[in-house]
This record gives C-alpha cells, sequence and structure tokens, in this order.
C-alpha cells in the first residue's frame, strides 16, 4: 500500500457501529482528500459528524466503544474537540495552549511567543497565568483553538469552532484559519451547522444524511444548488433561507409567560449571570414552584440509564409532589420528547446521543415539571435547522403555559424573539499574579513525610505538647510569609480523624487512660494536618514539572499522572454542579438518613460516570496534541521546575517540627 503523503486523508469503506447500538452510526464511507483540501462536513444533528472527525483523528476508540470497520489513513491531524471542556488538560492559559509544543519538542524559550501569537489570532485577551478552567465556554473553545494551531498541524480538524462564538469572535477565529492555511498549506476539514459564513473558505463540501452515509461530494456551488430540496429536508441552515417555521406545541396556557435574554461577547458573564438569578429565584421557591435548567454542559442533567428516564425523573418527582397520576406524568414526558424530535431514542443511553440530542434531551429535562421558571444556557448551539426549530417552539410554547424563561445566548434568532433582551458588560478581571506565594509540589509530598516520622518520637504528653506548639509557630510563620488556606472545611477531615484515633485509642487502653487517646491524637494531628493543609496548595502541572525535569522520572507516566490529577480537581467543581442541579430538580430534598444516603449515593454515581467519560476526553485532547507520538526522549516542557522561598521555608520547619519530639520525650 502507498503510504498517504502528509496533510492527505484516505477513508475506505468505514464504518462505525457504537457498543450496544443496533444500528452503525457511520455506514460505508469512502473518501480521499488532498493535501491542501479545504472541505466542509456538514449534516443533520446526529449523523456522525463528530464521530467521523474523531475517526480521522485517530482517537476514536479512545472515548467511546464498538466495532470499527474499514480503514482510514492521515499524517499529521491536529483535532479541535466540539466541547472545550473536553480539551483541558492543564491548569493555565500557557500551559493549556503550549501543551502540543511540548510534546514535538519545542524549544522552551520559544513557547511564550508562539503562545502569545496564537491567543492574539483567536482574539483571547487573557493572562497566560489565568487559570484554564475559569473561562467561559466560548474562551475555552478559542483556547482550544489556539493550542490545536500552535504545532501547525498539517490536517486541521475543527469540530464546530465558533458554535459557542458572538458574531465578532467567530470572525476572529475564522480569519485566523483562513491565515492559517494560507501560510502553511494545511488541509481543512470543519464540521458547522450553520456554516455560511464557511464558504468563501471552502472548495468541497461532503454531506452525511442522518443515518451517517455519505450522500453528496464536490463543489459547494454544485452541491448547495443542484440539491437544495433535500438539503433543506435533512435540516440544514443553506444560505438565504429565511429563519424556519417555528412548530406550535401545547404545554398548556397559562399567564404572565415571559422570554428574557443575557447576551453580550464571549466571556462577558452571561452564564454567571443566569446562575445569579437562578439561585436568588430558586432560594424563593418549592419543588412544587419548580425552576428547571439547562447547564452548558448539558451531560450533567443525565440521571438515567435511558433517554426516558432522564427526562421523566423530573416529571415523575413533579407530579407526585403535586398530586397527578404517574401514567399522566409518563405520557407527558413522551409527548415533550416526541416535539423535541428524540422520541425514537428513548430506549437508547443518553450518553450514546449526540451532543445537540443530549441538549434537546436536557431542554425536554428541564421544561417535564411545569416549572414556573427556566433558566436555560445557550439552548441552541450544536443544533441543525431543524432542531433548532423544535427548541424554539418549546420554548415558546413554554412561554405561552406561563413559564418565565431566561436564556443566556448569542442566537440572534432566540434573540429576536425575546421580551426583554439585557446586555451583559464584560467585566475587567484583575490579571493573575503568576508569582502569588504558593508552595510547589515536591516541599508538599516532602513536609508530611519528615513530620511524619518525627511524629513516631511523640510518646508523651510533653512531647506531644512541644510538637504541638512547633507546629502552632510554623504555621504562624508560613501565613506571614504567604501562605494561604483556601478553605477552612479542608481541615474538618482531618479534625475528625484526630479526633477519631484519640477516642478509639482511650477506649482501647488499659483502664481507658485518657492520657492515651490524647498522645495518640496529637501523634496523628501532628503530620495529619499540616499534610492536608499543604496538600490544598498542590499545583499538578508543577509537580510533573519537577518530578520530570529534576527527577529525570519518564514523560509519558508523569503526564498522565500529573492530568489525571488536574482532572480530579475539576471533578470537585463537577461535584458541587452535579449536586445544584440534583436540587434543582428535586432530588435529595428529602429529609432523613436513607434520603441522604441515595441523593449521596446518585451524585457519586454520577461523578464517576463522570470521571470515566473524563479519562477518555483527557486521552483524546492529549492524543490529539502528540501525546501518543511514539517517541517521548525529545519532549521539552513550557516552564521550568518552580522553587522559591516558600518551598524553603516549609521544608526547614518540617525539619524543625520533625525534630522537636526527639529533644523533648
Amino acid at each position: 500500500m502507498t503510504k498517504i503523503a502528509r496533510g492527505g486523508v484516505q477513508v475506505k469503506s468505514l464504518t462505525w457501529t457504537p457498543f450496544a447500538s443496533p444500528e452503525p452510526l457511520l455506514r460505508n464511507l469512502s473518501f480521499e482528500i488532498e493535501p491542501g483540501e479545504r472541505v466542509l462536513l456538514i449534516g443533520p444533528s446526529g449523523s456522525g459528524k463528530s464521530t467521523l472527525l474523531r475517526a480521522l483523528a485517530g482517537v476514536l476508540n479512545d472515548t467511546e466503544s464498538g466495532e470499527l470497520i474499514g480503514s482510514v489513513e492521515i499524517e499529521g491531524a491536529g483535532l479541535l474537540l466540539q466541547d472545550p471542556n473536553d480539551s483541558l488538560v492543564s491548569d493555565s492559559v500557557f500551559r493549556e495552549v503550549a501543551f502540543g509544543l511540548e510534546n514535538v519538542g519545542m524549544d522552551q524559550a520559544h513557547m511564550a511567543n508562539i503562545v502569545t501569537r496564537g491567543l492574539e489570532a483567536v482574539n483571547l485577551s487573557k493572562p497566560l497565568a489565568h487559570p484554564s478552567t475559569d473561562l467561559s465556554g466560548g474562551e475555552m473553545q478559542r483556547m482550544a483553538f489556539a493550542g490545536v494551531l500552535a504545532t501547525n498541524p498539517d490536517v486541521l480538524l475543527l469540530d464546530e469552532p465558533t458554535s459557542m462564538l458572538d458574531a465578532i469572535s467567530a470572525a476572529a477565529v475564522r480569519e485566523t484559519v483562513a491565515q492559517q492555511i494560507e501560510q502553511t498549506g494545511s488541509t481543512l476539514v470543519v464540521v458547522e451547522h450553520e456554516f455560511t459564513d464557511w464558504l468563501p473558505l471552502v472548495k468541497r463540501v461532503l454531506v452525511l444524511n442522518g443515518r451517517g452515509e455519505l450522500i453528496f461530494d464536490g463543489e459547494p456551488r454544485n452541491i448547495l444548488g443542484e440539491n437544495t430540496d433535500e438539503l433543506k429536508n435533512l435540516g440544514l441552515w443553506l444560505p438565504g433561507l429565511e429563519t424556519p417555521d417555528v412548530p406550535k406545541f401545547d404545554l398548556g396556557v397559562g399567564s404572565g409567560g415571559s422570554i428574557t435574554v443575557l447576551t453580550g461577547a464571549s466571556g462577558a458573564g452571561k452564564t454567571t449571570e443566569l446562575k445569579r438569578r437562578m439561585r436568588a429565584d430558586q432560594n424563593n421557591k418549592t419543588i412544587l414552584a419548580g425552576v428547571g435548567y439547562l447547564p452548558q454542559q448539558a451531560e450533567l442533567t443525565i440521571l438515567g440509564n435511558t433517554v426516558f428516564e432522564t427526562a421523566h425523573k423530573t416529571a415523575a418527582l413533579a407530579a407526585r409532589g403535586l398530586g397527578i397520576q404517574a401514567s399522566h406524568a409518563e405520557s407527558n414526558t413522551h409527548k415533550i420528547l416526541n416535539e423535541l424530535g428524540i422520541g425514537p431514542l428513548v430506549d437508547r443511553s443518553p450518553y450514546e446521543i449526540s451532543g445537540g440530542e443530549q441538549r434537546r434531551l436536557a431542554l425536554a429535562t428541564a421544561l417535564a415539571n411545569g416549572a414556573l421558571s427556566v433558566y436555560l444556557d445557550e439552548p441552541t448551539i450544536g443544533q441543525d435547522r431543524g432542531s433548532w426549530s423544535l427548541i424554539v417552539g418549546a420554548i415558546l410554547a413554554a412561554r405561552t403555559s406561563g413559564t418565565k424563561l431566561t436564556i443566556a445566548t448569542h442566537d440572534p434568532r432566540l434573540i429576536s424573539l425575546a421580551d426583554e433582551v439585557i446586555e451583559i458588560k464584560a467585566q475587567i478581571i484583575e490579571p493573575v499574579d503568576a508569582k502569588s506565594a504558593n508552595v510547589s509540589g515536591i516541599a508538599i509530598l516532602a513536609a508530611p513525610i519528615l513530620l511524619l516520622l518525627g511524629s513516631m518520637r511523640i510518646t508523651s504528653l510533653s512531647s506531644g505538647l512541644f510538637s504541638s506548639a512547633a507546629l502552632a509557630l510554623a504555621a504562624l510563620m508560613l501565613f506571614a510569609a504567604g501562605f494561604r488556606l483556601k478553605s477552612r472545611k479542608t481541615l474538618l477531615p482531618g479534625l475528625i480523624a484526630v479526633l477519631s484515633v484519640g477516642i478509639s485509642n482511650w477506649y482501647l487502653s488499659e483502664q481507658q487512660n485518657p492520657l492515651t487517646g490524647l498522645v495518640a491524637g496529637l501523634r496523628v494531628a501532628s503530620f495529619v494536618l499540616p499534610g492536608i493543609a499543604l496538600a490544598t496548595q498542590l499545583r499538578p502541572i508543577q509537580l510533573g514539572d519537577q518530578l520530570a525535569q529534576w527527577l529525570r522520572l519518564p514523560a509519558r507516566p508523569v503526564i498522565a499522572a500529573v492530568a489525571a490529577m488536574q482532572r480530579l480537581q475539576n471533578l470537585i467543581a463537577t461535584w458541587d454542579e452535579l449536586r445544584f442541579i440534583h436540587r434543582i430538580r428535586g432530588i435529595g430534598l428529602s429529609k432523613g438518613p436513607i434520603a441522604k444516603l441515595n441523593e449521596w449515593s446518585r451524585l457519586v454515581f454520577g461523578l464517576l460516570v463522570q470521571a470515566i467519560r473524563s479519562a477518555g476526553t483527557t486521552a483524546v485532547a492529549m492524543d490529539a496534541r502528540g501525546f501518543s507520538r511514539a517517541e517521548m526522549k525529545n519532549r521539552t516542557w513550557a516552564a521550568k521546575p518552580a522553587w522559591g522561598r516558600l518551598d524553603w521555608l516549609v521544608i526547614s520547619l518540617a525539619l524543625a517540627v520533625a525534630a522537636v519530639p526527639f529533644f523533648s520525650s
């Protein structure tokens, strides 16, 4: 077989059937793309466009299980994922964009300039040290795009790169793509539902139908001009077509319904303001009054094993509280799902449907309990023309039924239907101080070990008290030097552990001597409490720099471990969001230990699912930027290992405190 040229793509008889799915998602696809070609990939929601891009990038099996038949040949691909949250692998804007540069062995001295130019190209004005997670969805999308561009891939695979952006930011992204392919000759394959503005840039269109089959392949003018009716029937956003007619749904008739839209530039704070209003509203309502919520990450609303179960959970709870028959609630859920075009998917796993279908499922969930107030975050992104009209039809029907809807969006068609439009102005955010006092990874790991060794010498009350006094003095010195606890609540588990050890040792000691329990508690406190306090400062990326560059540990396992630690920290925020979503939906509000246990188990299961899926998406994000390269010996690092005065102080104080029991016992 002739090796394909860099920048070329060859697909032969590609069929992909997801695990446990009765039907393939992609069916017998065959096509070739020459180096330097500019291709637009379009199709209705759920046609498999994102799946095809992942197959082209060679990362399909990283997140999904299934049967892959046929072959894909490609060289030098860079993939921009549809959900920017899936792309996160680092803790700052700089390290996120530079991740691909590290994998290809770029010299550290050049990275900052390349990253800065990339951020300017995608119109993202953030300090390099700004936390990568502290960005809006649109800002994350631009950051991820800058990371893809940084390595100058031979094939640009872009999955809806402008779907979450305002018009100005979207234009900046298209201009950046145009400059990139003009300067480097890169091949382009771009997926976008509203593709009109991409037409001047592309020379070829591939069209998938709802069954995942390639039905048209040719020049844009010919494809769009000769097949208008068929493309319109697929529900595509064709150039020149008016806003589609919105179907009339029946969600009941009431009074006082309204639509308030929060709009503004990407990153202005629309989501923040939406959540502020929702939390204030929810605090003033009972569960019977109801608050519905569609978050930007629609996947977080999934609660059941099937599409129907996920949507019906909220409706069933509301029906029970209002004394409505279960059969009526079930019928109402089916009705909403059918009206939103996902009725045929009721028995499918909600994790196996497309992103656009998940968003419609989340909307059905928000409306299922007849909530008086509904809050929607970008409800129409990732939708084709047909599914857009279904979503808007449901929104207008909810208004007619008396629901007050608050929507964060930059969709001009949806904005035009609002009763009130509030423009959110971007807030001026103080730059993050990259030199703020923090303790680095090795110091965080080493100090508790030193304290543990010293604690073994705490065998009497005097040695325990002297050690505690030394530890308190050390803590005061650290706080004076700039060390800060992120939250005092983080010490609570440690205090419980100390109390438990003390009580158990007292109870099990001869004659139940309280001194035995006190000494045991002081011994454990001497290393557990400072260890927890230091752990709150742990920055995985910084630790990885030290382990790989100072201790010369192999790059691949260090990067994988650091990425996992980074994701673990992000899951803490996911826990809070899941808990809030569950409470909004009335799950876990019952009193009593059994109800609390059920709530906790649901949250744990939901977080476990997110953790498993997060592991897969992290692998995709890393592999898409060169982590899967066979050779890693020439990998470089975007920053030198950090070690500052606070690190020296922590180690010095740990040594001093650990030595106290040796002289006081």
